[in-house]
This record gives C-alpha cells, sequence and structure tokens, in this order.
C-alpha cells in the first residue's frame, strides 16, 4: 500500500521524531508517565491530567486488540482512490493505549471485533513507514 500522490502526511517534529525513527526501524513506541506507569497514545509534550510530568518513550510489545474498524469501499478522497477496499481501525495495544491505524493482510470476511492483531511496518509513503496490525 503505497500513496503516490502529494499526500498529506503526519508532522515530524522534535516532538514525534522519536516516534517516527523507531518505526523506521520497525519498533513501535508508546508514552508513558514516569510517576504512574500509565501509558498514552498520540504523542503530547506532557502527561495527559498532569501537565507538570513529562512523558518517556517505551517500546510496546505490538501486540493489540481490534476494537473497532471500517472497511473504506470508496474513498473521496483522491489519495486513497484506488486503494479501496482498505481497513482503518482503532486497536488497543496489550500496554493499554489505543490508536487509530491501518489493518492489512486480513481477508475482509475474517475481520472481527475482538480480534488479536500483531503490530507490522510498512512504508506507506516513499520514506514513510507507518505501523500497520494483521493478524496475530
Amino acid at each position: 500500500m503505497m500513496i503516490e500522490m502529494n499526500a498529506i502526511l503526519p508532522v515530524k517534529d522534535a516532538l514525534t521524531t522519536p516516534w517516527f525513527e523507531a518505526a523506521e526501524q520497525e519498533r513501535l513506541l508508546i508514552q508513558r508517565d514516569p510517576t504512574t506507569g500509565k501509558v498514552q497514545m498520540y504523542p503530547r509534550a506532557r502527561i495527559a491530567g498532569a501537565p507538570e510530568r513529562e512523558p518517556e518513550w517505551v517500546q510496546a510489545s505490538g501486540r493489540a486488540t481490534l476494537y473497532s474498524f471500517t472497511v473504506v469501499q470508496r474513498s473521496l478522497h483522491p489519495q486513497f482512490a484506488g486503494l479501496e477496499p482498505f481497513v482503518i481501525a482503532m486497536v488497543d495495544l496489550e500496554e493499554g493505549a489505543r490508536l487509530t491505524s491501518w489493518i492489512v493482510d486480513v481477508p475482509l470476511e475474517q475481520l472481527r471485533c475482538d480480534m488479536l492483531l500483531r503490530v507490522v511496518f510498512r512504508e506507506i509513503h516513499a520514506g514513510l513507514t507507518m505501523p500497520c496490525f494483521t493478524g496475530a
């Protein structure tokens, strides 16, 4: 799955660079509160609910459960035209964080909520590797 058009890409900045660099190395990072151990995802400069603390980056196991999904049969956005059908999902990581991602290499008829998943990495645009999920 390669998006070749002038895609609207995720922003790489000082905050997100560790996450993108880890993805290029096929490692999935999440943020954790060093005091409580609670995890969060998407990357933030501060702990959600505790703005006095900075999160630390930790490697996630890559194991997840499918929480919810949608099968996109017809994309209204031109940069995704021709990739249909594709699956966008919310997945619950084993560590407790929930994130939005693509489901890949799973036949549509086999998709079900609560199915076990594992992270895989795909280059979705030249030079941009992102975590996706497939059946465990």
